[in-house]
């Protein structure tokens, strides 16, 4: 069978992946958008604005339950979702810091990608926003 047949196959395949990314906020399974426990022991995380968009959809991954995490807010890391220290080059001149926090429960969390959340590190669903949309990446 030639890749042309099964062209219209792969592109099924890629909407409804797709179509599960963009209507996750949304639709959940009863289970609220998790919260960092660590929020109020860093100082990062009161940091007023944010990064540059890295993605325009979050990243499911899963996650330890008592691990300690760094997610990227500045939108620069080649580790993302996480940081790498990218921050840290003088000559990039960022002043964003990374958010570190951690889980109670191990299971897949989705981690925001564009930098944008008001539940840092979660998704919330600001991606969705017409302005982040628009958006080159």
């Amino acid at each position: 069978m030639s890749m042309l047949n099964r062209l219209p196959q792969f592109t099924r395949l890629s909407a409804f992946r797709h179509k599960n990314v963009s209507c996750f906020c949304t639709k959940t399974d009863g289970s609220p958008i998790p919260t960092n426990p660590l929020k109020d022991i860093y100082s990062a995380n009161k940091q007023s604005d944010n990064g540059v968009i890295y993605d325009k959809k979050p990243f499911r991954m899963e996650l330890k339950a008592g691990k300690n995490y760094s997610w990227c807010l500045c939108g620069r890391s080649k580790n993302q979702p996480f940081c790498d220290g990218t921050h840290k080059d003088i000559y990039l001149k960022i002043k964003h810091r990374p958010i570190r926090f951690t889980v109670t429960e191990t299971k897949e969390y989705w981690l925001c990608n564009c930098k944008q959340t008001s539940n840092r590190p979660f998704c919330d669903g600001t991606h969705k926003r017409a302005d982040i949309q628009e958006k080159k990446v």
